[in-house]
């Protein structure tokens, strides 16, 4: 497949956070609680389940920390970054960087702060942060989250390539 890539175009006009008020920090064990509700915000698969709450809440508990462990083995040196605005946790973003490649491993905001242009703006910051580097980013969406996977086309990256599940994706300046 040949690759394709998105323009920065159709994101002019749409109401955002205020740039300036978003803020990246290191994650702590402090977050521990937000990470956790943050994952469980993302799973519409399993909380859409006709089941009872407490095996639902078990089963995405469960989802969460091999999450945790999948990340910490494939990406040991990874930041896991979280997302604030006006001192309220928004987000948080796990990034995983080489001298050549900064690689978003997961990016994920609230339910209330999604369409905001909250995760865009951080993708502009991390473009910035790569292009400085000299590093070319690299990301994957899943085929069934079709707004972020228009959020990364409109912010330049390229579809590399893609399968049923998922669709791998590069940016460079």
């Amino acid at each position: 497949m040949r690759p394709y890539c998105g323009v920065l175009s159709g994101m002019a006009g749409r109401v955002s956070m205020v740039p300036s008020e978003l803020l990246l920090r290191p994650a702590t064990p402090a977050d521990q609680a937000f990470a956790e509700q943050l994952y469980a915000s993302t799973r519409d698969d399993l909380n859409m389940l006709v089941s009872d709450s407490t095996i639902i809440k078990l089963l995405i508990s469960m989802q969460y920390h091999a999450q945790v462990a999948g990340y910490t083995t494939t990406y040991p040196a990874a930041e896991y970054l979280i997302i604030e605005h006006q001192n309220e946790a928004l987000g948080r973003v796990v990034i995983d960087s080489t001298a050549a490649i900064l690689r978003i491993v997961d990016i994920s905001v609230l339910p209330q702060a999604r369409r905001q242009g909250c995760a865009g703006e951080i993708l502009r910051r991390l473009q910035g942060r790569a292009a400085v580097a000299g590093q070319e980013m690299r990301l994957t969406v899943h085929q069934s989250n079709p707004a972020a996977r228009r959020l990364y086309l409109a912010l330049g990256f390229c579809v590399d390539s893609e399968d049923a599940l998922s669709a791998h994706l590069r940016w460079q300046a």
